[in-house]
């Protein structure tokens, strides 16, 4: 209770806070104090004075144990304070002091650690088994630092540089800073304890009368006040975190006192509110960037995407075919309604089969297979799999465009070209000091970019690299179009149109398919003209072929045979 003319200033205030929360603490014990008074009330005045006994009994008993570790620890300090100095020394003398010092550190913690357990089973009060639990940890903690310590000293024993004795120096201060506070701790416990049990033993039996009159109806009183204070908080808290396991984060329980049980609802409240904010801000910047990689930086893994690795990856790039003449037809409010609605669409595949879309570029998207976001065996193949999963839903939304731009005549019509490669890359997350993007880089990036545009001088609508034919195996039908140079790379790379997944195509589809790889290779050779007669027979029975038409329209400016020369390697056109 505060006294009459005591000072009411804020520095006063966390004092009275602490002393406010300390009677709180002691009166959820009052129910069990109130039923003993009903049965031992003839017995007060000797149970107090046992108790306080006993409590100077542990009190020195607790002192033997504490003053004999404060011993302890002042020699790992001063152990400390001696392996901070720099070692003048080397050889197998050094290594021998260095361990013998390394090895009295450790024993000296050990027997602390002992005097720890031992004071601990000895305990009466519940004050000192807490001070004994308190002092695990921090032993553990100083213990850690001596080990640390202990691995740095070997390196003393030479030529040591300054940044190494420097990190001696270091290490040795914090072994010292933290044998210091626990020291200090342990004093101040000693000395605050033995005042409160002096105290409390007088208080007691000042009250031993009036407690003896008084415990019958307070007693019951209490108790049913307490009782019930107890319950009824702890059964919103109990209701709060049902719901909150439920998935409803809107909630919020009534602090009702001042005690642990008001602390642990406050608490609660402030968690509740942390994973609100922590949820509206994974699902904002899900919109802009890919949820599972900000769930990764929210979730605080931001030194793996932050230096960067070099991992395979299977890159993915997209773009609607003559959308600069589309963007010229619609006003700007349409164009940006239809192209959120598209991106919105062919977004939706790459997700669902793991990919992370790394951007959104004008009509373009660029996406990523990767581990961990991706199983690096089917990577390839889901990647193609999402492919041919977007033309399938481009399909339903070129049903929906008139809806969306509000035109019934003179339609736009929408068709996407696709680009795949799978390879070496560096993944991380690039960018300045005040904006950054987790991304891919390398010439992998740059030849799905180049295969994206190709499909135009291919007449096809999604190309891949030998590298993502390769990795996505037997899962994918292809059809091979040319064995291409490459600005950058020393050997020529094959290049395929995706047909399909794996059993997609129908017999008539696969005949196809083989004719135009028989033409293909009987270009490489050097037979143009049966290549020719081979290409046109597919033309009649597939007039719309786009690599039949392309291959042919390149045999059309060549003459009837290959020249000496002859590889049968084409360039790959610029996008």
């Amino acid at each position: 209770m505060e006294q009459a003319g005591a000072d009411p200033s804020p520095r006063n205030r966390p004092a009275g806070l602490a002393m406010a929360r300390f009677f709180n603490s002691i009166s959820t014990k009052i129910f069990g104090i109130s039923v003993a008074l009903l049965v031992i009330m003839s017995a007060t005045a000797l149970w107090t004075t046992v108790l306080t006994q006993q409590v100077h009994r542990q009190l020195r008993t607790m002192s033997s144990v504490l003053f004999p570790i404060t011993v302890l620890l002042a020699e790992v300090r001063t152990l400390a304070l001696t392996e901070q100095m720099p070692i003048n020394e080397s050889g197998d003398a050094c290594k021998a002091r260095v361990a013998s010092e390394v090895s009295t550190a450790d024993r000296l913690l050990r027997e602390a650690e002992a005097l720890r357990l031992g004071g601990a089973r000895i305990a009466v009060l519940e004050r000192n088994r807490l001070e004994m639990a308190r002092l695990q940890p921090m032993l553990k903690e100083l213990h850690h630092q001596q080990r640390k310590l202990a691995a740095l000293l070997p390196a003393q024993c030479g030529a040591a540089d300054a940044r190494a004795q420097a990190a001696n120096q270091a290490q040795a201060a914090e072994v010292m800073r933290l044998a210091e506070t626990i020291s200090r701790e342990m004093s101040e416990f000693v000395v605050a304890g033995a005042e409160i049990v002096t105290e409390n033993q007088q208080a007691a039996l000042r009250a031993t009368l009036a407690m003896i009159l008084a415990a019958g109806g307070v007693g019951l009183m209490l108790a049913w006040f307490v009782s019930r204070g107890l319950t009824r908080p702890i059964a919103r808290l109990q209701a709060g975190a049902r719901a909150v396991g439920a998935g409803s984060l809107d909630t919020l329980v009534k602090v009702t006192s001042n005690d642990e049980i008001g602390d642990v609802t406050r608490t609660f409240n402030t968690m509740i509110a942390g994973l609100r904010e922590k949820e509206r801000v994974t699902k904002t910047f899900g919109q802009y960037v890919d949820p599972r990689v900000v769930a990764g930086l929210v979730g605080g893994e931001t030194e793996r995407s932050s230096t960067g690795e070099k991992q395979i990856a299977t890159l993915f790039f997209s773009d609607i075919a003559g959308f600069t003449g589309i963007a010229e037809r619609l006003a700007p409010g349409t164009l940006v309604n239809l192209i959120n609605a598209y991106f919105t669409e062919m977004s939706a595949p790459i997700r669902a089969r793991s990919g992370v879309i790394d951007k959104y570029i004008g009509d373009a998207i660029m996406a990523f297979w990767v581990p961990p976001f991706a199983e690096a065996t089917t990577q390839a193949a889901d990647a193609c799999a999402a492919a041919l999963e977007q033309l399938r839903c481009l399909e339903a939304f070129s049903a929906r465009i008139p809806d969306l731009i509000g035109m019934r005549r003179d339609i736009p019509s929408i068709s996407i070209r696709i680009g795949i490669a799978t390879g070496e890359v560096v993944v991380g997350s690039i960018g300045s000091e005040t904006a950054r993007s987790f991304t891919a880089m390398g010439d992998t990036v740059n030849f799905g970019a180049r295969l994206e545009g190709a499909n135009k001088a291919y007449g096809t609508r999604i190309m891949i690299d030998a590298a993502t034919r390769d990795a996505a195996g037997s899962a994918i039908e292809v059809r091979e179009l040319d064995w291409v140079g490459v600005v950058g790379r020393d050997q020529p790379v094959r290049i395929y149109e995706l047909v399909g997944m794996a059993g997609d195509l129908t017999p008539r589809e696969r005949m196809l398919y083989d004719a135009y790889e028989a033409a293909l290779d009987n270009y490489r050779t050097g037979n143009w003209t049966v290549a020719r007669t081979m290409l046109e027979d597919l033309l009649v029975q597939s007039p719309d072929d786009g690599p039949a038409h392309a291959m042919l329209a390149r045999l059309g400016t060549a003459g009837t045979m290959a020249p000496a020369d002859w590889r049968g390697i084409s360039r790959l056109v610029a996008k």
